[in-house]
């Protein structure tokens, strides 16, 4: 059974014709019920997607990937006063998870680095500076924190390719029961990295029951069997299947004949 059962919308300030209360999903925003462990958010880019993923971050509070903590991002103060506005509906109340964007992951990345060579400074001050005693008493704490973000983060994340570190930050945070909102996770990955994103969500979503809530236009992210998939279109938002996605239907006509595109572009 999901953790967060459903989200919908109370207390609308019919009163407020700021962003995003003048948005016309907002505005005729019904609900929606989690069935899944699995669920994704389809539409055209400025359909509504990741606004009412930001609001349901907002209102859970949850931990971000960048450097910027969603209570105080000025970027997301209208997912704030969305988020105050939801209510949703959960098994268990709790902050376990996290929201992520793909752009999110290079703050991680500089935050993750910046920690690091922090303690570096700090670890060759203290061995400059040493006067007397043990110093490997004095050196422990420090670099048993050093040492623990390297051995879960990897010490050069900047080095390793966007796709690579991406999965890596997923497999080092995703570790147990909570809820993970993932907006466009596809404009880090190349095709053969979202397969392996995929077997990761399944896995996770099995076997430590986490549930995932991800807005993408990726058929290949979407393809997840067991997954739920609403389509937000036109101020609505509605139940579709796989196959009934532009996503896929778009994609498996283009592959089936690239030049009869291509000839009418």
């Amino acid at each position: 059974m999901p953790h967060l059962q459903s989200v919908s919308l109370r207390n609308f300030p019919e009163d407020d014709v700021s962003y995003p209360f003048n948005l016309p999903l907002i505005k005729n925003f019904e609900g929606i019920n989690f069935e899944s462990n699995i669920t994704f958010f389809v539409g055209e880019n400025g359909a509504g997607k990741s606004t009412i993923l930001e609001g349901i971050a907002a209102n859970l509070n949850l931990p971000t990937a960048g450097s910027v903590a969603i209570d105080i991002d000025p970027m997301l103060e209208p997912a704030r006063r969305l988020g105050n506005m939801l209510w949703l509906r959960q098994t268990t109340k709790s902050r376990r998870g996290f929201f992520t964007r793909a752009e999110d992951f290079i703050g991680f990345v500089r935050s993750i680095q910046r920690q690091i060579a922090e303690l570096n400074s700090e670890i060759e001050e203290i061995k400059a500076t040493w006067t007397g005693g043990d110093i490997n008493l004095a050196l422990g704490a420090v670099k048993g924190e050093r040492d623990a973000l390297i051995q879960r983060y990897g010490e050069d994340l900047d080095a390793m390719s966007h796709g690579e570190g991406f999965l890596k930050f997923f497999l080092s945070r995703i570790t147990g029961t909570g809820i993970y909102l993932i907006d466009e996770p596809e404009a880090a990955l190349s095709p053969a990295r979202q397969l392996s994103l995929i077997s990761l969500i399944r896995q996770k979503a099995k076997d430590v029951d986490a549930q995932f809530i991800i807005a993408t236009h990726s058929p290949i992210i979407l393809s997840i069997p067991e997954a739920k998939i609403f389509h937000f279109s036109e101020g609505t938002v509605s139940p579709i299947a796989y196959k009934d996605t532009e996503h896929y239907k778009l994609t498996r006509d283009f592959l089936g004949n690239p030049e009869a595109f291509l000839r009418g572009l």
